[in-house]
């Protein structure tokens, strides 16, 4: 079985078989840039997807005879429907099946129990399955409406707090040493051309966040009010989620997302605030890894 998780900086592609106990066992792997259609480009995506594929394959010394394709920016049914058609001509499997990223999430969860999977990567998204097992995504509005506990919003807010100083005239503190470096520009004003003359920008501000995170944790002021205000919005996200099951249900809680999974500064902000919010601690997980969950989806597959 194949499976592959997309999202706006990186694609993963795994290669899997099912073992005698049932267990999933990996053969391969496959690592490549971004495949978000509505970040990179249909071009760029399919590239990232085929390159993610082959090397997961090659690694593996064998084909996958069903496949799933979890892919950031396929949640309308004419994205998926493309983006479907394209991987159909590809020959990666007999059986294939392209879901959103959020569907992978709660693909362990057991059957008939309620869950939430909360995404925190380059964009922000949830997936709410109720008792009866129907889903919903709540959230995921993209960059231009609201992702507010992202990536992005991070690097967004970062590169605010630089402008701001600028027009004020203050001079550099260490978060816009920081991003200066990270950018590798001389000031702040040359910071636009470095931001909007990049092929993604929002991808660009997003790969600011781990460095504003380790800021954070090395006890930078600023940065520790930036990953405050997003941990507190991604928590936020969660208690809407909730809402869908029922006003005072707090379901288990699956972490997943380059910003939750590598940052424990700003996972346990999340979980604090969760926490306040009246879940118990055991109640917020890691998701398990996105790229192996599809291939479990693939296992399904008729």
């Amino acid at each position: 079985m194949l499976g592959v998780d997309g999202g706006g900086a990186k694609t993963s592609a795994r290669l899997l078989s099912v073992g005698p106990s049932g267990r999933l066992c990996l053969l391969g792997s496959g690592l490549a840039g971004g495949s978000n259609p509505l970040s990179v480009g249909w071009d760029a995506a399919q590239s990232a997807i085929g390159q993610a594929i082959a090397a997961a394959t090659e690694q593996a010394g064998a084909a996958p005879d069903a496949a799933v394709l979890a892919i950031a920016g396929c949640a309308s049914p004419s994205a998926r429907e493309r983006l479907d058609a394209w991987a159909q001509t590809q020959g990666f499997a007999p059986r294939l099946a392209v879901v959103p990223d959020t569907e992978p999430l709660l693909a362990t969860v057991p059957a008939g129990e309620s869950a939430i999977g909360l995404i925190a990567g380059t964009g922000t998204a949830a997936l709410v399955r109720r008792t009866d097992g129907t889903t919903e995504v709540v959230g995921g509005w993209g960059y231009l409406i609201d992702d507010a506990g992202s990536g992005y919003a991070v690097g967004r807010d970062a590169l605010r707090h630089v402008a701001l100083r600028a027009d004020r005239g203050e001079p550099a503190d260490a978060l816009t040493e920081a991003l200066l470096l990270h950018a590798g520009v001389g000031s702040p004003p040359e910071l636009k051309g470095a931001l909007y003359g990049a092929a993604d920008p929002r991808g660009w501000a997003a790969r600011l966040a781990p460095m504003v995170l380790g800021l954070a944790a090395s006890g930078d002021p600023i940065a520790i009010q930036i990953a405050t205000e997003n941990a507190a919005a991604l928590a936020a996200l969660a208690r809407h989620t909730a809402l869908r099951v029922g006003p005072d249900d707090r379901p288990r809680v699956r972490l997943a997302g380059g910003l939750a999974v590598g940052s424990p500064l700003y996972r346990s902000g999340v979980i604090e605030q969760l926490v306040a919010a009246g879940w118990a601690p055991s109640q917020v997980t890691l998701a398990g890894d996105a790229a192996c969950a599809c291939g479990q989806l693939a296992a399904r597959l008729g």
